[in-house]
């Protein structure tokens, strides 16, 4: 209920009240600090962001997981449930990295146990969009 006398204490107030994102589940008091790491662990605990922690790791230790070299000419593109989506930079790359994948996969799933990769998919380069020398200008006839 708003104060008349001061509704910026009451607004104050409401924005101060604990998030249920950050509510502890111990029974330690909620003035008690906490290490930032054990806040920030938390926090994603409770909004459901372990997943993409968890794929973050795995881009850190990309290098040492698939190798210095591999790992130069290949890039994490995306993660959907079980099937990881790995971009090579030439189409040299994505051939040798097709023959390689079970290597790659096992490699993976050792490395982040908790995402649950079943499929490494390796996808060629994306070609250039840039337009070649034929092309109608203006679609006006000549």
């Amino acid at each position: 209920m708003v104060n008349p006398k001061d509704p910026g204490r009451s607004l104050l107030q409401r924005l101060t009240k604990r998030s249920p994102l950050i509510q502890t589940n111990n029974n330690k008091s909620t003035r008690d600090p906490l290490l930032i790491s054990d806040a920030l662990s938390e926090l994603v605990e409770n909004a459901g962001w372990q997943t993409h922690r968890d794929l973050a790791q795995l881009q850190d230790q990309f290098k040492d997981v698939v190798g210095a070299e591999t790992a130069e000419h290949l890039l994490i593109e995306n993660f959907d449930g079980e099937l990881l989506t790995l971009r090579a930079d030439s189409t040299s790359w994505a051939t040798q990295l097709k023959y390689l994948q079970p290597v790659l996969l096992e490699k993976l799933q050792t490395a982040a146990p908790t995402l649950g990769i079943r499929n490494v998919q390796v996808l060629p380069p994306t070609p250039n969009k840039t337009p070649g020398a034929w092309r109608v200008r203006q679609g006006k006839r000549r």
